[in-house]
């Protein structure tokens, strides 16, 4: 039986303690799948889902290739069904779903599985069909969240995920203990930060509520270590606010997409510190003057002045600056939602994937 006071904006909060509950019973969590992979040569990965699962994969690609020195192919699972050749036999599969039921990650894991393959199913519920068709399978320990735009899900599986790489390196030998601590470290400082992150971006959003509420087109831009922070912050406001929300890699907005903006456009920049920075900053100053449009620049930059922008001293971890980046988007998406009159906790179908023959029951 849920709680009926569950809110989206309390599973956010929940988000630190939840990764030091993985952090702090990672043993058990990945025991089976350590002792399955045991001594069995992996000579790449392929990390499978949807949404947001896929979001959080992309998130933990760059220290799980890191740590095992193999490279790590995100991908969606019907892409990998329906057009993916494999043809190194020594290729880890690992299928998320975090509610379980994921027809095209349930189908991916099947192929992988007839391949050859070595496959683990990852989900945060039990008893839930994924785990018929991996041969192990790995626990996303996050407890109970009900609301429909995942977010706590979001940053327990980055954790799940890196873990899981980070603990297999260390099986391989390709990591020290001590190595892997310091990265667990570094990923829990990042964490530690989001209830005040999230505290601070209510506030921002209250300032900037008025404009907001008159948006009916946002886009979302990013760049190197926040590229899974742009698409899950878009899907989250995109789930929550049910407009046309659409997220870019900057230099892919670059090619084409600048022609559709006017002063009607909202955009908000993540603007982690990097090679890309100005530029972004150059377009923002760019589409305010020359086409009118509204820019918000979430940022640790403290030149960025102005009640529009949001300016927090981030910890900018390369590998995890995704996790703090999302959050004043995943407080947007239940503010705005909230003062929109929409209640995203609900679904907008309760029936759909049953319909669409997208979740496996």
């Amino acid at each position: 039986m849920q709680d009926k006071n569950w809110d989206m904006y309390d599973y956010i909060l929940e988000s630190k303690a939840a990764v030091r509950n993985i952090v702090d019973h990672q043993d058990p969590i990945f025991k089976e799948a350590l002792a399955y992979l045991k001594d069995k040569p992996i000579e790449q990965i392929y990390i499978l889902g949807s949404g947001t699962s896929y979001h959080a994969s992309v998130a933990a690609k760059n220290v799980v290739e890191d740590a095992l020195g193999i490279k790590v192919i995100n991908m969606y699972p019907m892409e990998f069904v329906d057009n993916e050749r494999v043809f190194n036999t020594k290729t880890l599969v690992v299928g998320i779903s975090h509610a379980g039921r994921s027809s095209s990650t349930i189908k991916a894991l099947d192929k992988a599985r007839s391949l050859g393959l070595m496959t683990i199913a990852m989900t945060a519920e039990r008893d839930r069909p994924i785990v018929d068709h991996g041969e192990t399978s790995v626990y996303i320990e996050i407890g109970d969240e009900f609301a429909g735009p995942k977010t706590k899900g979001y940053i327990g599986s980055i954790a799940t995920i890196a873990l899981l790489g980070l603990k297999l390196a260390v099986q391989q030998g390709k990591l020290t203990e001590g190595e892997k601590a310091e990265l667990e470290k570094r990923m829990l400082d990042t964490a530690d930060q989001i209830p005040d992150i999230a505290e601070k971006a209510w506030q921002w959003y209250k300032d900037n509520a008025e404009e907001l509420k008159k948006c009916r087109r946002l886009l979302v831009l990013g760049y190197e270590s926040c590229m899974s922070a742009m698409l899950e912050g878009t899907l989250k406001i995109l789930e929550a606010v049910r407009y046309s929300v659409t997220g870019y890699e900057l230099e892919e907005f670059m090619h084409g997409v600048y022609h559709s903006i006017d002063k009607d456009a909202y955009m908000l920049y993540l603007g982690c510190p990097g090679k890309h920075y100005d530029r972004m900053i150059h377009m923002r100053d760019y589409f305010a003057q020359q086409r009118g449009a509204k820019g918000y620049v979430v940022t640790s930059d403290p030149g960025q002045t102005g009640k529009e922008n949001f300016v927090y001293p981030f910890k900018n971890d390369p590998y995890f600056a995704s996790m703090e980046y999302v959050v004043p988007l995943q407080v947007i998406a239940r503010k705005l939602s909230l003062d929109l009159g929409i209640d995203c906790n609900l679904s907008s179908d309760p029936d759909f994937h049953k319909n669409m023959g997208s979740y496996s029951y």
